[in-house]
Parts: C-alpha cells; sequence; structure tokens
C-alpha cells in the first residue's frame, strides 16, 4: 500500500494540550463529555450537513459485535441518533448531496487506509442495520444511516472536501433508489466543490486545534469544550494510561516481530546448511552436529530440523 508521508509520521508521544481533535484519544474524550460532547457533535454535524440540528443523543464508544464469536467487529467513534429538525440553517449552501438521515456514525481517521475504505464502510453499514429491526418489523422502519469519516488525505483523489457516496442504478441514474445508506467522506484540505465556509473552517480546526483557527461562535464553543477537557485531572491521566497501554503494545510488537524474523532465519539456515552439508555427502551425524554447533541449538531440536529437512 502507498504511503503518505503526511499522516504516517514516525510516531511519537505528543503533551496532552498539543493533541488535535483529528486525535483519536481527544475526541473520543470530548465525547464522553455529559453535555459537552451532545452539543460538540450537534454543531459539528449542523455544519457538515448546512442543517439545523436540534438535538442529538449519542453513544461514544460503541462496539456493535460480530454475528458470533468469529466474525470481526466494529467499534464507532460517535453512534449518533434522534435527529429531528430539518430546518435549513439560513446563509449555508448545502453540501453536494441532500441527506436526511437518523443514525449517524462520525469518526475522525488518521491512517492511511485509502484502499480498503470502501469495504470497510461496506461492512459498517452492514454490521449497523443487523442491530436496527427488529424480527417482526418491515424493511420500511429501517432508519437510514450515514456514516462520516474526517480525513487529512484525499480518499479519492478529486481534491473534493466532500465526497457523498450512495447506491444507485448503473444503467441509468436518473431512477430513484434511496435504500437510506450513505457514507460521508471529508477530506481537510480539499478544494473543489461548494462546500461552505463554515464546513472548511470546521475541518481546518478539527486538523489544527488551535487559538489561531477559532473563526466563529460555534468553533469557539467547542475550543472551551476542547480546552475544558484538556485541563481535567481524570483525563491527563487516562491519556497517560492509554500512552503506556499503546508503548506495552508497540514492544510486544516489535518482541514478536524479532521472534518470527529469528524463527524464519533459523527456518532458512538450518534448511541451507542441512542441504550443503547433503551436498559435500557429509554422513547424517556429522549433519547433526553440525547443525547443533552453527545454530546453537539442543540435540531435539536439532533433530526435529533434521527430520524436517534431511532428504532420505
Amino acid at each position: 500500500m502507498a504511503k503518505d508521508n503526511t499522516v504516517t509520521a514516525k510516531y511519537q508521544h505528543r503533551p496532552l494540550e498539543e493533541l488535535d481533535l483529528m486525535d483519536d484519544f481527544l475526541f473520543q474524550e470530548l465525547l464522553s463529555q455529559d453535555g459537552d460532547g451532545e452539543e460538540f457533535c450537534r454543531i459539528l454535524l449542523s455544519t457538515i450537513l448546512g442543517k439545523n440540528i436540534r438535538q442529538v443523543h449519542i453513544i461514544p464508544h460503541k462496539n456493535i459485535l460480530g454475528i458470533n464469536t468469529t466474525r470481526h467487529g466494529i467499534r464507532m467513534d460517535a453512534y449518533i441518533e434522534d435527529i429531528s429538525d430539518e430546518d435549513s440553517l439560513p446563509g449555508i449552501e448545502s453540501i453536494d448531496a441532500k441527506v436526511i438521515p437518523d443514525i449517524y456514525d462520525i469518526e475522525p481517521n488518521k491512517r492511511y487506509e485509502k484502499q480498503t475504505l470502501p469495504k470497510r464502510m461496506r461492512y459498517y453499514h452492514g454490521l449497523i442495520d443487523t442491530q436496527l429491526l427488529a424480527a417482526n418489523a418491515e424493511y420500511d422502519k429501517l432508519p437510514n444511516v450515514i456514516i462520516i469519516i474526517i480525513l487529512p488525505y484525499d480518499p479519492f483523489g478529486k481534491n473534493r472536501m466532500v465526497y457523498t457516496i450512495r447506491n444507485q442504478c448503473e444503467e441509468d441514474t436518473s431512477i430513484p433508489y434511496d435504500d437510506g445508506a450513505r457514507k460521508i467522506f471529508l477530506y481537510t484540505k480539499g478544494a473543489e466543490g461548494n462546500s461552505s465556509n463554515k464546513l472548511k473552517d470546521m475541518l481546518r480546526y478539527i486538523e489544527n486545534t488551535t487559538d489561531e483557527n477559532v473563526t466563529n461562535q460555534d468553533i469557539d464553543t467547542i475550543h472551551q469544550f476542547v480546552k475544558k477537557v484538556k485541563h481535567r485531572r481524570e483525563v491527563g491521566i487516562n491519556y497517560m494510561k492509554s500512552w503506556e497501554l499503546e508503548r506495552i503494545y508497540r514492544e510486544e510488537g516489535r518482541q514478536e516481530g524479532r521472534q518470527e524474523a529469528k524463527s524464519e532465519g533459523l527456518e532458512q539456515g538450518t534448511s541451507a546448511l542441512i542441504k550443503t552439508c547433503q551436498e559435500f555427502q557429509m554422513s547424517k551425524k556429522d549433519t547433526l552436529a553440525k547443525v547443533m554447533d552453527s545454530f546453537k541449538l539442543e540435540q531435539d531440536a536439532a533433530e526435529a530440523y533434521m527430520k524436517k529437512y534431511w532428504q532420505e
């Protein structure tokens, strides 16, 4: 997979004060704050959709399990429901497609996964739908679902700030086909399209959450929430814990990688040595001794390699 240097820089421990809302930890902590989290999501949705969102109910860190223990589950950053007001906001242009969904998932994503995003979104939609319809309910009761992904890279290479994806008939796109499923990809630095200035400013702030990027009252409201979160003692403790867990996971990964490399090298080395010894017509006994000495192996381990690679 190609790498984007803007989003795959070497991982390093940043102070909590320097985190942006594109950072998963800060985004999640803000969502988890009673009252502030709902208002943050309400403002964010109003800005993205160009609609007056009156009230939201959010479930941070919502997990949806796979259909059984062998199937992949998902964790949604912000599962949002109960949106009721459809009045347009004055002075705000609509985005590329009109959307009035009932349930949202919003998440920033700094990982570069351009090639897998479409199928990931397909899986998300399918798994979310399994939670929404009771066994005896009609299909027309299935709510609309929209997944919103905020990205620091261009997912489709067209320099658009907003990409709204929906299903349609390929042979005749004028045929109405609305299954209630939408995906919105927001590219923070996109320039094409008719995105509103409020959306541009909001995405700039999410990517770089600084005083300099507070350009309107809505962003200032969110900025006050962010400053409050960053100064909460328990949030600082949670951040230190999350960093320590990340360090442990990475160290375990390095150790596993070293072990795998060592194991792979041992496999290749013993195989090549045994083959060479046979080519020089060394006895099986002498070859076993050579393997034990060359790779510092106990006899039973060396015999296992001999059994695997010695050609009778």
